[in-house]
């Protein structure tokens, strides 16, 4: 008890022998430049204090001996001002570790097991973990690398363990997630807490692979083939941990399909075997299968509870795009934008206030425009609309672009103007809308705002097609059909056609049961034309209402039947079909 009396004293006179200037023999150099500082310090002491200097001062011991020669140390590693806090340490047996930030302390712990300072190690890990570890939890790749990179550190590292073991979703959510190393992220995504949740998995697995790329666009949607390779490499190693196929089909769309290009061929081919095989369980025919707007990409519906209106917005703008590219018609598209908010329980009428004042981003402004544009809560003003698509396109939002487009083509809230049009609509499909790309091929085709050439046309078409447009495949599929500015080749347009077909394309299917009708590319099938005509028809194409009568009217294929022909031709003929017309009259007279 007594001795310890005097222990404070004794402290604070080495201290003072560290600030003396008059007999040191050692001098150190620490850090590295421009940010090198040199102290002076006694060898006596260090020898007994660190055995680390200790092996470097006996290298000096008998030069010192001979000539009085200075001993002089150099610790690059190690910063000027936590040297220093090290030495007060080593001379007084000081350290007032609730005057230091825990980083501050993180450095001091390295210094002390580079000095060997075994002591201290061992109450720096106690103090952090006992008072430190919130702070542990926000900054765990830090300490992770740190604990993992020493072998002195071996209560860190168990910390670290254990948090991994049984908390590791706060390893998920912490400050510097995105800082952790690949080895370190594979070990926690195959925990078992972890990894049941794969949308929570493949979500932060993603926002790490982009951290590690800042260069990478903001928006999916303006990714070049070169980012998703870049991005593809960074996560080669990770994907193989992500059980893809334990995510709903709705997941999969939502979350992982815009990213398809970064999964391997023979695991992308196979999910998307396995989500088709999900949806194939819908009792409408395939081929006219509707697409469900909870299918494609989306904001999830706690979204409007939490009012993060910015995630809204982008996955609004995202399924517009999506709809789009894919070549569901404008009308359509804005239908489905009606519907998602029902679906996906946002107040239409909540994200329009919140646009009205928060023109912040592209997308924002886009939104805002399209909102005018169809007159959705608010009254239809093609003015405010095309000024808004305006400000986006001047931002290089390629939707605004689309948009711009339309509104020159028609004249909404502008002058009509063909070759602006045409402008417009190549910048957007520049960046890979679709449906502008579509809209190109067709100008090249019928000579709008630029010159007729069938080779571009065909180029954009099947750009578009390529792309996943089901209308451009029907197009392209003609080109093939009629040896228009390509070689003609029946089986590429029955392929073409098809492919529409099953896409959902109304003149897709009508071909379609052309081919079959006529065996063009494919053998004759009767039955299957009928049906093909049969659910065009229902959907509304005037072709397929006349095809369909015609086959009723002649037999042909199916039981004879004048009242459905006539039934269908009236169909047909009231959509302005002229052959329908003509047919109809005939069989109205003979009636009589």
């Amino acid at each position: 008890m007594y001795d310890d009396k005097f222990l404070p004293q004794l402290s604070q006179n080495l201290l003072e022998i560290l600030e003396d200037n008059e007999f040191y023999d050692t001098t150190i150099e620490v850090g590295n430049d421009p940010y090198v500082k040199t102290f002076r310090a006694h060898m006596v002491i260090l020898n007994y204090r660190s055995s680390y200097l200790r092996r470097i001062l006996s290298t000096y011991v008998n030069k010192k001996k001979n000539d009085g020669i200075l001993a002089h140390i150099k610790l690059p590693n190690i910063q000027p001002e936590i040297f220093q806090m090290v030495l007060r340490y080593i001379y007084g047996g000081r350290l007032s570790l609730e005057e230091y930030d825990t980083s501050d302390i993180i450095k001091i712990l390295v210094a002390s097991s580079e000095l060997n300072l075994q002591e201290l190690i061992t109450h720096l890990q106690s103090f952090l973990i006992e008072n430190k570890k919130n702070w542990m939890e926000q900054n765990f790749n830090l300490i992770y690398k740190t604990s993992f990179e020493n072998n002195s550190f071996i209560e860190l590292q168990n910390f670290c363990t254990e948090l991994m073991s049984k908390e590791p979703e706060k390893i998920f959510y912490s400050n510097d997630f995105n800082s952790l190393s690949e080895n370190c992220l594979i070990s926690l995504i195959q925990h078992d807490e972890i990894k049941t949740n794969v949308i929570q998995v493949w979500e932060q697995v993603l926002k790490w692979g982009i951290a590690q790329n800042p260069e990478l666009p903001s928006e999916t949607s303006s990714y070049s083939k070169d980012d998703f390779i870049t991005l593809k490499n960074t996560l080669q190693q990770l994907i193989p941990f992500v059980n893809f196929f334990n995510l709903t089909s709705k997941e999969y769309m939502d979350k992982v399909h815009p990213y398809k290009k970064i999964i391997p061929k023979d695991l992308r081919e196979n999910l998307f075997r396995h989500f088709m095989d999900q949806s194939s369980n819908d009792p409408e025919p395939n081929i006219t299968k509707k697409i469900n707007s909870t299918a494609i990409l989306s904001v999830q519906k706690n979204l409007s509870i939490e009012k993060d209106f910015n995630i809204i917005v982008d996955g609004i703008n995202y399924f517009i795009h999506k709809l789009l590219n894919k070549g569901i018609e404008c009308i359509l598209v804005k239908r489905k934008v009606i519907e998602y908010f029902g679906d996906h329980n946002i107040s239409a009428q909540e994200i329009y206030n919140w646009l009205l004042n928060n023109q912040h981003s592209t997308n924002s402004i886009f939104l805002l425009g399209y909102f005018n544009y169809y007159g959705i809560v608010t009254s239809e003003s093609n003015e405010k609309a095309f000024n808004l698509f305006i400000n986006a396109s001047e931002k290089d939002h390629s939707l605004a672009h689309y948009f711009v487009g339309n509104c020159y083509v028609w004249g909404y809230g502008t002058i009509k103007n063909d070759k602006l049009a045409f402008e417009y609509y190549e910048k957007a499909a520049n960046k890979n809308c679709t449906m502008s790309q579509l809209e190109i091929g067709y100008r090249y085709e019928y000579k709008i705002g630029t010159n007729e050439d069938l080779k571009m046309a065909f180029y954009w078409y099947e750009k578009a097609a390529k792309n996943g447009n089901i209308v451009a495949m029907h197009n392209l599929g003609h080109y093939y059909k009629n040896g228009k500015g390509v070689e003609k080749d029946n089986n590429k347009a029955f392929e073409l056609f098809k492919q529409s077909a099953e896409g959902g394309c109304t003149n897709g299917i009508i071909m379609l049961g052309i081919c079959y009708d006529e065996g063009i590319g494919t053998t004759i099938d009767k039955q299957r034309a009928f049906e093909l005509y049969q659910n065009a028809a229902n959907l509304g194409n005037k072709l397929a209402q006349n095809n369909l009568a015609l086959m009723y009217e002649n037999g042909d294929g199916i039981t004879k039947d004048i009242d459905k022909a006539i039934y269908w031709y009236e169909k047909s003929a009231k959509q302005g079909h002229e052959q329908a017309r003509d047919s109809l009259r005939k069989l109205q007279n003979n009636n009589l």
